[in-house]
């Protein structure tokens, strides 16, 4: 059975006016993902930050900015983007890897609150901004995600101070003067099930409380979506119900905030990455359907071996066959499914790949010198009044930004 399109008639509209590739984002569904997990955190004093590295385009930066939800940026240039979109500086955690010093520089002078995930660079924002606040990034020990590349925590990973080393950070806090804050922890991308996620929350709780003057635990994001048709939603009640009593505890007894900064799960099903079939090649024991877009505009299939599905809006009722839909890169590995059962394609169809919301045009490229898709915003209240966003380039155009950029 396949995981249906969001309006798909309206899908098909932006395909006639607007071309492909592009990429489409549902307003309702974001705005839907964010009261869900709201409601989910009713009963606990909660913050929700957005996790921009998902989706940074400014139009679903001012959706987050209007429903009140912060930021969670991971270089100068996030930050920077926050603030211009209107974003206050107290509204955003600076929680960039590996940090130089001239990043910490520029987000101390921003307004940013930092959050620090290396001893070393904690002394040495300590020595350079002493009496300031701070936040401290823990790994706990626990990692999970949908892939090796995105678990965050646990032995192998180059995120966070090890939990173990809580009194060494308090040492160069008190050394200092630094006030901290808040403790922050992420432990990987795409996690399905509550319960892994509960192991690592029990261990940041328990560290919280030998810092008695916190104001906020950040408990990361990393919630899952179910990109695959037998995938359930994250049951947000039994996430609600294994994490609710122990946060709430916490909470009343510490008088702290308890932050979540999800990406992946406020956009990831709010887009659509529309496509056309230029190409049916049928080898005898494998048919091959190509499209115009490919892995520079759309890598999680090529990178992780990512699920996402493929309908066919303009052929919806034809005979199911099986196919690899693959792109137009100088790559083998430029699939977007393989042996997939869909609908018969013909050259001149309209695919839509779902769930393309997170971690899609932010990871885009123009490898190849393809031009990166048109983006599409569909709007809540009258989602036949879509409208671009972003215009796609053409390859003149593309190539003439390169040659103005060029030192030579």
């Amino acid at each position: 059975m396949q995981k249906p399109a969001p309006f798909p008639e309206i899908l098909a509209r932006i395909h006639r006016s607007a071309s492909t590739p592009t990429y489409v984002y549902f307003e309702r569904t974001i705005r839907k993902q964010v009261e869900r997990l709201r409601a989910a955190l009713d009963h606990v004093p909660s913050r929700l930050l957005y996790a921009m590295k998902a989706n940074s385009h400014p139009r679903v930066m001012k959706l987050f900015l209007e429903q009140g939800v912060g930021v969670d940026a991971v270089s100068p240039g996030e930050l920077l983007l926050a603030l211009r979109v209107g974003f206050s500086p107290e509204s955003v955690l600076f929680s960039a890897n590996n940090m130089t010093d001239a990043e910490m520089h520029f987000a101390q002078s921003q307004g940013a609150l930092l959050n620090i995930g290396e001893l070393s660079r904690l002394e040495a924002y300590g020595e350079a901004y002493p009496g300031s606040k701070v936040c401290a990034r823990l790994n706990p020990e626990v990692g999970a995600g949908h892939h090796a590349h995105v678990i965050t925590a646990g032995a192998d990973s180059k995120f966070g101070i090890p939990v173990r080393k809580m009194p060494e950070i308090q040492a160069t806090c008190r050394q200092y003067d630094l006030e901290l804050v808040g403790l922050h922890q992420h432990i990987g991308s795409g996690i399905p099930d509550p319960a892994t996620l509960w192991k690592a929350v029990s261990v940041m709780l328990d560290a919280a409380r030998a810092c008695p003057a916190l104001t906020f635990v950040n408990l990361g994001g990393g919630l899952g979506v179910p990109y695959e048709p037998e995938s359930a939603p994250l049951d947000l009640l039994d996430f609600s119900a294994q994490f609710g009593e122990a946060m709430q505890a916490y909470s009343g007894e510490h008088g702290a905030e308890i932050w979540f900064e999800p990406g992946r799960f406020f956009v990831a099903e709010s887009g659509v990455l529309l496509v056309t079939v230029t190409t049916v090649k049928d080898n005898g024991d494998r048919c091959f359907a190509g499209v115009d877009s490919g892995m520079g505009h759309l890598v999680r299939p090529a990178m992780y071996g990512s699920y996402h599905e493929i309908v066919n809006l303009t052929n919806p009722s034809g005979v199911p066959r099986i196919y690899d839909v693959v792109g137009n890169i100088c790559e083998t590995g430029d699939r977007f499914a393989r042996d997939r059962s869909i609908p018969e394609i013909r050259e001149g169809d309209c695919l839509a790949i779902l769930d393309t919301g997170a971690y899609g045009i932010s990871m885009a490229s123009e490898y190849n010198l393809r031009p990166l898709p048109a983006e599409v915003w569909v709007p809540e209240d009258n989602p036949a009044r879509f409208r671009t966003i972003t215009e796609r380039r053409s390859p003149a155009q593309m190539v003439a930004e390169l040659m103005r950029r060029s030192l030579d």
